[in-house]
Parts: structure tokens; C-alpha cells; sequence
């Protein structure tokens, strides 16, 4: 075999191999890319771009390539659900950068006491990700809201798939219940999986307390796993490349 033969398989082989791992390198670039993100929190909601719900896709590897590290980001508060160890913070409207990091709100200007709070977040195929495990959440579960400084709890209604054009489960019926939205798979698609709660009894102290407790010692867990899987990623990667070059360099010989 030429060296010119060589060259073109052992560059097709590393291409192949990249577009093998690009969801998974899409998972560990924004793991790294986002670790030294600032959260702050903010009561005041300004002018925002209107975003259609279905303009909202999964980000692919060259936005999270593009993600600028050390952000300060403003959240209006968090979501929490215990049961799939979902804590995340909550910003106004849906910005691209913002829901690399968290969830954004569809209506912002709606109020928890009096209308559906829709939220909307990403679904990247790594449970411990964004709203990985919102698919998990089943009828009954217990679902937390913070926003503006005040504390909500919620219970799981309803669960179901729907299309993307199906706007009307984000309508606003003046009822206080809330509609959590992300995508059915990791990647483009059609078709959005939707959780719906009904506003119930305001969680006394305790139990505030407890469920913040819970998110921060989920974050803490999760941290240490997003750092293995970063740098098992980038080792597999390796790994893959080398052991296929060498095998095509001793079968070119």
C-alpha cells in the first residue's frame, strides 16, 4: 500500500471515529465548558426575544464548542424533582447559552399563583444532564418550584409525548399548574415529552429545607461523575485512535 493510501484510510478511520463519539464528546465538552459558570439570582424580568417552542432543538457539538466559559447568568429561580434528582435553575425566555446550563421559561411573565409556568429544558442523552431524567418522572411525583424568592410545590399529573407543533399544552388557562417540556431523544426531532403538575400546599420550612439539601448533595454527586466521564471519554478516544492507527499501519506493510 502506497503512503498516500495509508494516509487517506488512517484520515478516514479518524473521521468515522470522531462522528462515532461526537454525542458523547457533545456531553464532555459541555460538562467542561460549563463548570466555571456563575449562577446568580434576579427578581427582575426585562425585555425578552419572543421564541417559538418549536424552534427549540438540541444543541449540537459546535454550540457547545461555542458555549464562553466563566458566564454570570441570571436565574429568576430553580427547579427541583427529587424523585429523578432533577435541580435546575430557572431563567427568563430561552436563550441558547442559558439552557446549556439550565431551563428557561416560555412565558415569563406569568405568575405561579395564577397561570401554567411553562419550563423548558434540553434532553442530551446523559441522564445526569439537564432534563435527562425528566422522562423518568412518572403520575404522583413530587415536583418543586423556586421562583422570584418563593417556594411551590407541585404534583405530577400527567406525562405524555406529544408533537412539536402541539402548542396548546403551553396555553394559559388561568388554572395554577405547570408544564415542564423537553425533547423525546437526543437529537433532532419531532416530537417533545411533556410533564404536567397541579399546584398543591406550600412546603412549610422543613421541608424547604430538606429539598435544597437533597439538590445540593445530587449536585455534588453529579459533579464527580461528569469528571470521570469527561476523562473516560477523552481516553476511550484516544484509545480508539491509536489501536486503529497502528492496526491499518501493520496490514499496510
Amino acid at each position: 500500500m502506497t503512503k498516500k493510501s495509508r494516509f487517506s484510510l488512517i484520515l478516514i478511520y479518524c473521521i468515522a471515529i470522531f462522528l462515532l463519539f461526537s454525542p458523547y464528546l457533545k456531553q464532555a465538552v459541555l460538562i467542561f465548558q460549563t463548570q466555571d459558570v456563575t449562577i446568580e439570582r434576579t427578581k427582575t424580568i426585562g425585555a425578552l426575544e419572543e421564541v417559538p417552542l418549536e424552534a427549540v432543538q438540541p444543541p449540537d457539538l459546535a454550540d457547545t464548542l461555542a458555549f464562553e466559559k466563566k458566564q454570570i447568568f441570571q436565574a429568576i429561580g430553580q427547579i427541583i424533582i427529587p424523585k429523578v434528582a432533577i435541580g435546575l435553575p430557572i431563567f427568563p425566555g430561552l436563550d441558547n447559552q442559558q439552557m446549556l446550563v439550565g431551563a428557561g421559561t416560555l412565558f415569563p411573565e406569568r405568575t405561579v399563583e395564577a397561570h401554567n409556568m411553562v419550563v423548558v429544558g434540553h434532553h442530551l442523552g446523559r441522564n445526569n444532564l439537564l432534563f435527562g431524567k425528566l422522562l423518568e418522572v412518572t403520575v404522583g411525583d413530587d415536583l418543586y418550584l423556586e421562583y422570584q424568592n418563593d417556594f411551590y410545590h407541585y404534583t405530577v399529573t400527567q406525562t405524555k409525548l406529544i408533537q412539536q407543533t402541539n402548542i396548546q399544552v403551553t396555553d394559559d388557562k388561568n388554572s395554577t399548574e405547570i408544564t415542564l417540556i423537553t425533547c423525546d431523544k437526543p437529537t433532532q426531532t419531532q416530537q417533545r415529552f411533556i410533564v404536567k403538575g397541579k399546584l398543591t400546599k406550600t412546603p412549610d420550612k422543613k421541608t424547604k429545607q430538606k429539598v435544597l439539601l437533597q439538590k445540593e448533595t445530587v449536585q455534588i454527586k453529579n459533579q464527580k461523575k461528569d469528571r470521570y466521564y469527561c476523562i473516560a471519554m477523552i481516553v476511550l478516544l484516544l484509545l480508539a485512535l491509536l489501536i486503529g492507527i497502528r492496526v491499518i499501519y501493520k496490514i499496510s506493510e
